[in-house]
Formats: structure tokens, C-alpha cells, sequence
């Protein structure tokens, strides 16, 4: 036992700094040796024994090897065993655990398993690993699709959230990152140490990619962040394909919510991105004629035509493709977005015309009275939808007042006070945009080696190449075009010059 703590006492060594190259080759011995220990059957004999003198965070790739191993032994207490994974997911080096990968997604698999920990404790391991892993939440990994299965299914999306709003900006494929840093380099971008070949992620599929973003799309439905759900399925919507007749299952279910969140989000359906694949594009249209006629029925603003394309499809269309809550609440929406509209036309406007000028979709008829109305007023106020406030003059009919931008962030940053929140989109100090303009140069900051990941990763494949010599040709081809084009006006400029010359010298005789 004394030799197998030696070995797994050995890295980092004690007051040794090692860096770069160094760091790389001490990492990779070692975890050769953790695996060849784990091989063996003495470690899975002392693993249990070993593992409380072990830290976490000092020697990740040790700790984590006694972690498997003493799992496999089945010689931890059940309570013991969800200690121990609680504390190394929470604590483990993210430096180190790029050398020994394939173990770590074991333990996340685990985890994201359903069958160890609650599934509110389980989304909040998963999620507090990943960003261990990766900060910046921008590298697509397998374990991102179990944790937005697992958060949906159970109602947990909050724990999920830290990484569920993170923009994917890097996917693992089969090619290597060319980078001539090590891993452990704190520069390097996920791409860098993310990778199949490192274990830290599994081969994903376009199916797995397409699949996170609707499932991301549910999950921003469920809490009624209709933005954020609008952006993830439209990434499904959009998302590339090299057949130019294919269009899959889960791109239409995407399109159909798509067009229902772009009602509720701006009050009319959203027109297909030019980066749309030709292929999906025309399916849609075929596909998704119930939900494209619900849209137009809805901009028309006629609530009995709204009510008569719903009622037209059968109840189990809505049902089947899980959308009828969905569409129930569009047509709730409805009246709301008739009132919203009006701030084009007023500033204000009595509850009295409100009654008299829009009607509820579900029941054809204008609210029963101007009580209901400003009531309805008030939910949109209270969830942020409608700007404005109702006002109740002494001498006369209370009425709604639209608030502009500068009211409106006013109206924010005090309540925004008041609850000790800052909204930050109102009136702010110079001390106050400085922090706000730091910030943001932080962020940028950054974004560098990501964009820079990105370039070099989209340089090296055949179609970004043949883009830019297409590119390069047609610019070339215009460039000539223009250069025919100007010698034929100066040839042309020369002629006329030439024949008024001639006119000038036979007006003298």
C-alpha cells in the first residue's frame, strides 16, 4: 500500500512549479501510472482506505483513480460514495483533469444516470463540473445533452441555467486542433483539451446538436423566456445540411414552435433567416401549414378568423406534437398583443376604448368590463411585456398611459432599487458607466481566443476554403468588369470630346 500511495503522492510535486512543457510531460506520466495502477487489483483492495488521504484538488488525477476504483470494489458506503463524487466535482483542478478524461466522464455519467443522486443534486453536479471544465461554456460536449435531458424531464432547468444560456461556439469533430501548446496551457481554448481523443467528451452527432438546442428551446418555453427560446430553436431551424432536399423530423417540431414563440415574443411570425438551407426551407412550407396559417391569422387581427384556424385542426394535431398549451396560450396572447400595438397610434387612452377596440380571441367578444381590462393591462406591466402605467384622475375615467423608453428605464431602475437590484438601463454616474465600460472590454477580452480557435479551426476545412476562392474570383471577375467599364467611358468621353472639337472648328467657317 505504502508504494501505491508513493505513486500517487507523486504529482505535483511538492514545491515544484512546473509549467508548459513540463507540466504536460509530469501530467501524462502520471496518468499512465494512475492507469496502470487501476489496472491492477491492488488499487481497487485500498482504494477506500486511500482516498481520504488523498485531496482532490492537489492530485485531481489520483484522487479521481481511487474514486473509480473504489467504486468499481463497491467497498464505499452509499453515503460515502455520494460524499465523495459531491466533493470532487466540486473541487477537482481543471488543469489535471485534462490528462485523465475518460475517467472523469465516467463519474459524470454517473451522475447525470439518475440513480445515485436526487435530480435536483444531479443538474447542479452537472452543471458545476462542466463549468469547472470550461468556464466560458462555449465547447459542445456529450455531457451537455444528459444534462439538458435530465434538467427538462425533472423541472430542475434553474440549477441547469449557468450553462443552458452559455453560447456553443465549438463542437468535437475527428480533426485535431492545431495548437503547439500543451493542454494545461491556461490559454488554450476548450477546443484545445476537449476532445474525443481526450475523453473528456464523446462523439456527438448533428442529431445530439439538434436535439440540446430544442430541448434548451422547451426548457427557456417552460420559464417563459420567449428570447431565449426563440434563439435556440432557431438554431435547430437554421441548422446546416448537405442534401439539399433533406429536412429531418426534429428540424420541423423545432420550425412549428419556432413560428408559436415568434408570435408570442413579437406579435407576428418570423420569416425564415437567409442562412436556411433551401432543402428544410421548402419542407417547411409543406409541413408546417396548421402553424403558418395560425400566423397569418393572427397578423390579420380578425380574433374569429384566429379562432376558426385553430379550431379547423384537429385537437390531436396540437396534441401529438405537444404544442397544444403552446398555441392556447398564442391565442391568449392575442388581445394582448392588440392592446401592445396600440402605442403606435396613442400615448394614452381611456380602459373604456381598450374594451371597445380589441376582443379576446377565445371568446370573440371584448372583455366584460374595464375592471378585466385593467387587470390584463396589469399582468403585462408586471411581466415586463407592456411598458406603461394605468392612472386614475380625480376627474374623470382612469385610462393607460405608454411610457417611453426613458420612463420606462426610470420606472425599472426604481423598482430595480427598491427590491436593491440594479437594472442598469437607466440614468447612470461616470463611475458607473466606467465599471460598465470595463466590463465590457473584460468580455471581449475574452472572446480572443475563442474567435481565434475559431478561425484557425474554419481555415482548415475544404468548404470554407472553397467559399473564399469563390469569393476571391468573383471579386476578380467584378474587378475586370469595372476596369472594361471605365475604358469604355474614357473610349466613349474621348469620341464625344473628339466630335465636339470638330463641331467647334466648322462653326468658325
Amino acid at each position: 500500500m505504502d508504494r501505491i500511495a508513493s505513486v500517487l503522492l507523486e504529482f505535483p510535486p511538492v514545491g515544484a512549479q512546473l509549467e508548459g512543457a513540463q507540466y504536460n510531460q509530469a501530467a501524462v506520466q502520471h496518468a499512465k501510472n494512475v492507469e496502470k495502477l487501476l489496472s491492477s487489483q491492488e488499487l481497487h483492495n485500498y482504494a477506500h482506505q486511500l482516498i481520504d488521504h488523498v485531496h482532490p484538488t492537489d492530485h485531481t488525477i489520483s484522487y479521481l483513480g481511487l474514486l473509480v476504483a473504489a467504486h468499481d470494489a463497491g467497498r464505499l458506503t452509499p453515503e460515502d460514495l455520494l460524499t465523495k463524487i459531491t466533493t470532487f466535482a466540486c473541487t477537482f483542478d481543471s488543469r489535471q483533469i485534462r490528462y485523465f478524461g475518460k475517467h472523469f466522464s465516467a463519474v459524470l455519467g454517473w451522475i447525470s444516470s439518475g440513480t445515485l443522486f436526487p435530480a435536483s443534486v444531479a443538474v447542479e453536479l452537472l452543471t458545476t463540473a462542466l463549468l469547472r471544465l470550461d468556464p466560458s461554456g462555449s465547447m459542445f460536449t456529450s455531457h451537455h445533452l444528459a444534462l439538458v435531458k435530465l434538467a427538462y424531464t425533472t423541472d430542475n432547468i434553474d440549477a441547469a441555467l449557468p450553462i443552458l444560456e452559455k453560447d456553443i461556439v465549438f463542437y468535437p469533430s475527428g480533426k485535431k486542433f492545431a495548437d503547439s501548446r500543451p493542454p494545461c496551457d491556461p490559454d488554450v481554448p476548450p477546443v484545445g483539451y476537449i476532445t474525443v481523443e481526450s475523453g473528456l467528451t464523446q462523439k456527438v452527432s448533428s442529431s445530439d446538436v439538434m436535439q440540446y438546442d430544442l430541448l434548451r428551446g422547451l426548457a427557456f418555453i417552460q420559464r417563459r423566456a420567449w428570447r431565449a427560446a426563440f434563439e435556440a430553436l432557431e438554431r435547430v431551424v437554421t441548422y446546416p445540411v448537405k442534401d439539399s432536399h433533406a429536412c429531418s423530423k426534429i428540424m420541423v417540431e423545432a420550425h412549428n414552435k419556432w413560428i408559436l414563440v415568434g408570435l408570442l415574443l413579437n406579435g407576428h411570425a418570423p420569416a425564415l433567416p437567409p442562412t436556411t438551407s433551401p432543402g428544410p426551407a421548402k419542407a417547411y412550407t409543406t409541413l408546417s401549414k396548421p402553424y403558418l396559417a395560425l400566423a397569418r391569422a393572427f397578423e390579420e387581427r380578425t380574433p374569429d378568423n384566429l379562432r376558426a384556424e385553430f379550431d379547423a385542426v384537429p385537437a390531436n394535431v396540437w396534441t401529438e406534437e405537444n404544442n397544444l398549451s403552446l398555441v392556447r396560450l398564442v391565442i391568449r396572447h392575442y388581445q394582448r398583443w392588440q392592446i401592445l400595438n396600440m402605442r403606435h397610434v396613442y400615448t394614452k387612452i381611456p380602459l373604456s376604448q381598450i374594451r371597445a377596440r380589441t376582443q379576446s380571441a377565445e371568446t370573440g367578444a371584448p372583455l366584460a368590463t374595464d375592471a378585466e381590462v385593467e387587470d390584463l393591462v396589469g399582468q403585462m406591466i408586471q411581466e415586463g411585456m407592456l411598458r406603461g402605467v394605468v392612472e386614475h384622475p380625480d376627474n374623470g375615467e382612469p385610462y393607460l398611459r405608454f411610457l417611453d423608453e426613458a420612463e420606462g428605464s426610470s420606472s425599472r431602475s426604481s423598482a430595480g432599487a427598491e427590491s436593491g437590484e440594479k437594472d442598469g438601463e437607466g440614468t447612470m454616474t461616470e463611475a458607473e458607466f466606467a465599471a460598465r465600460m470595463a466590463e465590457a472590454a473584460q468580455r471581449i477580452k475574452g472572446l480572443e481566443p475563442l474567435v481565434r480557435a475559431a478561425n484557425e479551426r474554419l481555415g482548415k476545412t475544404k468548404e470554407y476554403i472553397r467559399f473564399l476562392v469563390k469569393e476571391q474570383k468573383e471579386k476578380e471577375r467584378a474587378e475586370r468588369g469595372a476596369a472594361a467599364g471605365q475604358e469604355y467611358v474614357d473610349s466613349f468621353m474621348a469620341q464625344v470630346e473628339d466630335e465636339d472639337l470638330m463641331m467647334g472648328v466648322a462653326s468658325k467657317y
